[in-house]
């Protein structure tokens, strides 16, 4: 591993990297379900978003526009009332850093955090609690179908730092 420059300005000697691992990977069913394009009409099955909202929330379903951001990791989030839904809503691929959830807080070990690409018409919806970070794209900016909930922004954004910096390698 060598000399990365991060945005803070800093620099980090021992930096580890995230090299993505494909969306079919059994590995991301720790973290939730991979959604891919069905043929229409279909059955609920096990491709499809077993969804969970918290009892007293209320589903909030819109584009959100990410613009393109270093990649580096420093922290990762969680949503414990919110099974959240993405996908990007322009047909690009995109890149999300995931990590099982963990206990109240502890930020995810690099150990178990995976970076994974997906492609384009590739959604994935996150069990709750799970950390995540991203999406990061390549292009200035993307267009992104989000599911969650009205006040997930507001009450349920849980964000812990990471004990280590992460370099997130975008291939």
């Amino acid at each position: 591993m060598g000399w990365f420059s991060y945005p803070d300005g800093m620099d980090h000697e021992e930096t580890l990297s995230l090299t993505p691992i494909a969306s079919d990977s059994p590995w991301l069913e720790r973290c939730g379900t991979l959604l891919r394009p069905q043929s229409d009409p279909a059955l609920f099955g096990s491709a499809d978003a077993d969804l969970y909202f918290a009892g007293d929330g209320q589903p909030r379903f819109y584009v959100m526009r990410i613009r393109r951001r270093p990649p580096v990791l420093k922290s990762m989030t969680r949503h414990h009332r919110v099974s959240q839904c993405l996908g990007s809503a322009d047909a690009q691929p995109w890149w999300l850093a995931m990590a099982p959830s963990t206990d109240s807080g502890c930020p995810p070990p690099a150990s178990s955090i995976a970076l994974i690409k997906f492609q384009a018409g590739e959604a994935f919806k996150l069990h709750p609690g799970t950390w995540h970070a991203g999406p990061f794209v390549q292009e200035q900016s993307a267009l992104f179908f989000n599911l969650e909930l009205r006040t997930t922004n507001e009450d349920d954004h849980n964000s812990l730092a990471l004990a280590q910096l992460l370099r997130l390698n975008l291939i």
